[in-house]
C-alpha cells in the first residue's frame, strides 16, 4: 500500500504539475493576434514667408515690377527727385522709383490714395521764375505717373519755388540738393 500511496502521490503531483502549466498559458487577446501598427512619422517642411509691408505686398502683386521685395522697399521710400540746373527734365534714375509708385498707386491697396507733388528750385533767379519753374518739375512727375495709369485728379501740384530748401547753404552742393520734386502721400 505504500508503493501505491507513493504512486498515487507522484501521479497527483504530476497532474498538478501539468495543471499548473496549462493554467499558466491564456489565450491570446485580440490585439496580441492583431499585426503590430506601425507609426511612421512624415517630415513636413513649411516654408515661412515674411511679413512684406502691404504697399511692398500690393507691387508685387500688381504683376507690374520685376524686382526683390527689398528693392521694391527702398523705391517706394524714394519720394525725392532731383533735377539740373534750370530743367524740368526727369533723370534717367527717377524713372524705375516712379514706376513702382505708379504700381502701388495703381493697385489695388493705393487705388484710393491722393499724392502731393511738391516742386523746389534753389535760390538763384526771381521769385516768380522759381515758382514757375517749381510747378514745372512738380508737373513732370505727376505727368510720368498719369502716362502709367495714375488718375491726374488724384494728383495735386504745388510749387514753392525757392521757399523751402533742403540745404540753406549758399553753394553748388545746397543748390543741387534743392533742385527736387517730392512726393507726399496724405
Amino acid at each position: 500500500m505504500q508503493i501505491a500511496n507513493v504512486v498515487k502521490a507522484a501521479f497527483m503531483a504530476v497532474a498538478a504539475i501539468w495543471l499548473a502549466g496549462c493554467a499558466s498559458k491564456k489565450e491570446p487577446t485580440t490585439a496580441e493576434t492583431q499585426p503590430p501598427v506601425v507609426t511612421v512619422e512624415e517630415e513636413v517642411l513649411v516654408e515661412v514667408q515674411p511679413v512684406l509691408d502691404p504697399a511692398v505686398q500690393a507691387v508685387i502683386d500688381s504683376g507690374k515690377i520685376d524686382e526683390s521685395p527689398e528693392e521694391i522697399q527702398a523705391l517706394l521710400e524714394k519720394n525725392t527727385y532731383f533735377f539740373p540746373f534750370d530743367s524740368s527734365k526727369l533723370g534717367d534714375e527717377a524713372y524705375k522709383a516712379l514706376d513702382v509708385h505708379a504700381a502701388y498707386l495703381t493697385s489695388d491697396l493705393g487705388y484710393m490714395k491722393n499724392i502731393v507733388i511738391q516742386g523746389h528750385t534753389d535760390e538763384r533767379g526771381t521769385r516768380t521764375y522759381n515758382l514757375a519753374l517749381g510747378e514745372r518739375r512738380a508737373k513732370a512727375v505727376k505727368d510720368y505717373l498719369v502716362a502709367k495709369g495714375v488718375a491726374a485728379n488724384r494728383i495735386e501740384v504745388i510749387s514753392f519755388g525757392f521757399e523751402k530748401p533742403l540745404d540753406p547753404e549758399h553753394n553748388d552742393t545746397a543748390w543741387a540738393l534743392n533742385r527736387r520734386a517730392v512726393i507726399v502721400t496724405e
